[in-house]
């Protein structure tokens, strides 16, 4: 093959284009790491020269045929294989910086027991003693272009003032990996977590994970963001309350209980500018995608769009959103940037993202990417908000993070507003603080006083359930503007609009729940959003974290105390007007068992024997009561298994570079245990929008359904045949996806 310039992309970009963004994107990050100046000089160097070396493989004729479009693949040939052969012959590499090369795309092979996906080729890897028949046909595609080579060589040493390497590109001798075969075996008595120290194993996964992230950013034309000091930003446009200005000035871990309203978002980010060392990056943590997607809208207009990143499952669909209302009517250009900027959350790009506690643990227990938070979480900020509202097993998980976290000299708040005393000990516990880390507002103060004083509710405790009393519900309706009404499950939410509807006709009857699609969901949220609330909104639980509404009263099906606390939260919000009236019923109308029987009985207990109206201290008061000392039973169990887990506690000990755990991904996504269903009734807009190349909005029509609301369907109802998986049951924008009656209903 004859070619003047060699090529690293099939778009025509030149292996030295390429390699040159990489160095200096690679440099760019290691300059702006939370690191000593010595240490960052050090890694700057070894990093630049990994780059310089990365994609050098690329080189081979068979390759660059391929990126010419002479031949369609390369037979399955590893580029980087090559690259790690020629950089063996350079002394400066060490066996962490090989395994940096040798594992850029793909991690170390499999441990021969069952294949693993994304592995290195056993098959290609040279080594003194063995020259597989592979091996030797990529070094004879290599030194076919070995002139060219060296001309592409010499120009990368010029570029980064290193000429006496440039020799290397005439008589560098590619024979072998020169890294050691314990870094690439995987056998726990045998392999590399034993034969290799820990510090060593660190290393090298510190330098994968940068020159991974590097060589993406490279490839998307991007360089990351330069970490900004939030201490020059203002996040109050009026006078802080007292425990916000306590919160401004409080150095190390912060646990703040504050009321909704109150102001607890900012003092959390007065807390992070305090917090915040140079080159420090900033993780929002929340439980929910809406309340994600709020809070990343919220920090774009504190921190500018440049430097906010918003990470969770559905991200895409909601950054699409964003950019047709911001930049472009050209659907094609907004979903493909708003792919782009997806991509770009997940690299070492924005110093600031909001993202689920999912998304951080995909890192803590390695997941594909793991080693990048190696770079991105020591001395780092992060705030984790409403933590309760996490299951057990997720609220151990994330505990044991903090204190990781923690040891590697990071600040973390946990924010709440009625944060049960239970896991405020817990809390303390792991982050190793006392009760003058732990922050709420103080009556002695009027600023906080105000706030505290607050009696936003009426509760009333009725017996029967929702079902048999909506005559009462009707009547109480027509004596107020706005009422919420909140079901446990989707099928008792859709008979009550349906009764709703019945009795005052469609206008002014909303119902919201997890089973509309994206599509039909974001148009209600945005309609409620508008402040222009409707008669009567009859929700499920999605209401307690999706919404910033203020109904006038309230009628609820019984739940937990934390949920009942979110429920509540949606009427009369702000407490500017006189106490709204709450109206809990004993029963819910589906007799399956949403929540655990004996804390909803407490929960009820609790708020009947409370005095009313109710204020924000009164809620924290029985929050604690019913929680008592913590989990119990399964909830226990779950709670320290994370707490405890293995590979968390024994991080270091457990540590495996260039490798990656590959039941994360599949955990993480299905988190929630649903799956993503296509109603039949939407299969044809959904194939137009899909041949229209609008795969963003085609995805928008799929529900969301959990796995055990399928249980008890018949055989022909889903079409698993079909991707995504087709639903044959009805579909309108008015109800949302419906079983037939007698179908198991758990939303």
């Amino acid at each position: 093959m004859k070619t003047k310039e060699l090529l690293a992309k099939s778009t025509g970009e030149t292996l030295f284009e390429h390699t040159w963004r990489v160095i200096q994107v690679s440099q760019f990050i290691v300059r702006n790491l939370p690191l000593p100046l010595e240490q960052r000089t050090n890694l700057e160097k070894r990093l630049t020269l990994c780059a310089a070396v990365h994609d050098v493989g690329k080189v081979a004729a068979g390759f660059q045929s391929v990126l010419l479009g002479e031949q369609r693949d390369w037979q399955g040939k590893r580029h980087e294989i090559l690259s790690t052969a020629f950089a063996a012959n350079i002394a400066e590499f060490n066996h962490q910086d090989l395994l940096a090369i040798l594992t850029h795309h793909r991690c170390i092979p499999s441990d021969g027991i069952k294949g693993i996906h994304g592995s290195l080729p056993t098959e290609q890897l040279p080594w003194q003693e063995s020259q597989p028949a592979l091996w030797r046909q990529m070094l004879d595609e290599w030194n076919q272009n070995r002139e060219v080579f060296a001309e592409f060589w010499r120009q990368v040493c010029g570029a980064i003032k290193r000429s006496d390497l440039a020799e290397f590109g005439k008589v560098a001798n590619l024979q072998y990996l020169g890294i050691s075969d314990e870094w690439l075996e995987r056998s726990v008595k045998f392999g590399q977590v034993k034969r290799v120290s820990a510090e060593s194993r660190r290393e090298a996964a510190l330098i994968r994970g940068l020159l991974i992230t590097s060589d993406h950013l490279a490839s998307a034309h991007r360089r990351s963001q330069k970490i900004p000091r939030l201490s020059k930003y203002a996040v109050l446009k009026q006078s802080p309350r007292h425990f916000q200005e306590k919160c401004a000035v409080h150095q190390g871990h912060l646990v703040l209980r504050a009321p909704t309203g109150s102001g607890k978002t900012a003092a959390a980010l007065l807390w992070a500018r305090n917090n915040q060392k140079e080159n420090v990056r900033l993780f929002y943590v929340l439980p929910f995608t809406a309340s994600i997607n709020a809070m990343h809208r919220r920090l774009i207009d504190l921190f500018g769009l440049k430097h906010v990143g918003v990470l969770h499952s559905k991200a895409t669909s909601y950054l699409y959103d964003l950019q047709l209302e911001s930049e472009t009517s050209n659907k094609i250009k907004a979903q493909a940037r708003a792919v782009a900027k997806k991509s770009l959350a997940k690299e070492m790009y924005y110093p600031i993202r909001v993202c689920t506690p999912h998304q951080i643990l995909r890192y803590v227990l390695r997941g594909k990417g793991w080693e990048q938070m190696l770079s991105e979480f020591p001395q780092a900020c992060f705030i984790y908000d409403e933590i309760h509202a996490y299951d057990p097993r997720v609220v151990g998980l994330t505990l044991a993070s903090a204190r990781l976290f923690a040891s590697w000299g990071a600040n973390v708040l946990f924010a709440s507003a009625t944060l049960p005393k239970f896991l405020e000990r817990q809390i303390c516990s792991v982050l190793n603080i006392d009760q003058s880390s732990v922050l709420a507002p103080d009556p002695n103060f009027p600023t906080d006083l105000e706030i505290l004083v607050k009696k936003r509710h009426i509760v009333e405790i009725r017996d029967g359930s929702i079902e048999n009393r909506l005559s009462e519900i009707f009547e109480s309706s027509q004596r107020v503007n706005s009422t919420l009404v909140v079901c446990n499950h989707v099928k008792t939410a859709q008979q009550v609009y349906q009764q709703c509807v019945d009795y005052w006709g469609k206008d002014g009857i909303v119902l919201l729940h997890s089973r509309f699609n994206a599509k039909d969901r974001n148009q209600k949220e945005r309609k409620l959003a508008e402040k222009s609330l409707p008669r009567i909104l009859i929700a499920t639980q999605v209401v307690e974290v999706s919404l910033d509404v203020d109904f006038d009263q309230a009628f609820l099906e019984p739940a937990p105390i934390d949920a009942l606390v979110q429920r509540m939260g949606r009427v009369n919000r702000e407490g500017k007007k006189p106490p709204a009236k709450v109206t809990i019923f004993s029963e819910q109308v589906n007799p399956h068992p949403l929540y655990d029987k004996e804390r909803v009985k407490a929960s009820l207990t609790e708020l009947a024997k409370a005095q009313n109206p109710l204020g924000e201290n009164d809620l924290v008061s029985i929050t604690d009561a019913v929680y008592g000392d913590g989990y119990t039973g399964d909830e226990l169990v779950a709670f320290e298994e994370g707490l405890n887990h293995p590979d968390i506690v024994e991080f270091d000990n457990r540590l495996l570079a260039g490798a990656h755990q590959d039941w994360i991904d599949e955990v993480i996504e299905k988190a929630g245990g649903s799956i993503e269903l296509l109603p039949k009734v939407l299969l044809k807009r959904y194939e137009q929008l899909m041949k229209n190349g609008l795969w963003l909005e085609a995805s928008a029509l799929l529900v969301s359904v959990r796995f055990v609301s399928l249980a008890s369907l018949p055989d022909g109802v889903i079409n698993k045949h079909h991707d995504p998986w087709i639903i044959d049951c009805l579909y309108d924008s008015e109800l949302g996806l419906q079983f037939y009656y007698g179908y198991s209903d758990t939303n």
